[in-house]
């Protein structure tokens, strides 16, 4: 199975602006199963999207520039793979609006990085999780990465 795929700028998140809500680790971690959801069908479409993209760029090798003329054998082909790349990509933006509208703040999806704004120590942080823990164990400050986690300790995991 091929990694999943995105095209550049999609699935990673620039500067942050101020959140629209904080959560407790608790409320982040019940977000974990839906939001793992919705990156498998990113996967799904992440894969195609990489076989439809080198479908079209073999097309588009093969003819040239005929590949627009409106009498080439594989127009119909070349068109339905545009159509679909088009799908593909909005469907996979919609998913990323998913997991944004949730509270969740998505970094960079094909590392699986996820951080949620919370509270630690009395201070804004980013709560985060990364594909594959079973549970957000883990913060780091605001201006930091995932370079910066911290392990959340028993008091600030409620």
């Amino acid at each position: 199975m091929a990694a999943p795929f995105l095209p550049a700028g999609l699935g990673s998140v620039g500067a942050e602006a101020l959140p629209a809500k904080t959560l407790t680790v608790e409320e982040a971690n019940r977000l974990l199963p839906s939001i793992e959801a919705i990156f498998q069908e990113m996967d799904r479409r992440s894969i195609r999207l990489r076989e439809v993209l080198e479908l079209i760029t073999d097309l588009e090798e093969y003819w040239g520039v005929r590949v627009g003329d409106l009498d080439l054998p594989d127009r119909a082909m070349h068109l339905g793979l545009l159509g679909e790349r088009d799908d593909l990509q909005a469907s996979l933006h919609d998913s990323i609006e998913r997991i944004q509208a949730s509270g969740a703040v998505l970094k960079d999806y094909q590392q699986g990085l996820v951080d949620f704004y919370g509270l630690v120590d009395g201070r804004l942080a980013f709560l985060c999780w990364q594909r594959g823990e079973p549970a957000v164990r883990f913060y780091h400050p605001l201006e930091g990465g995932f370079a910066g986690r911290r392990p959340l300790t028993s008091i600030a995991r409620k």
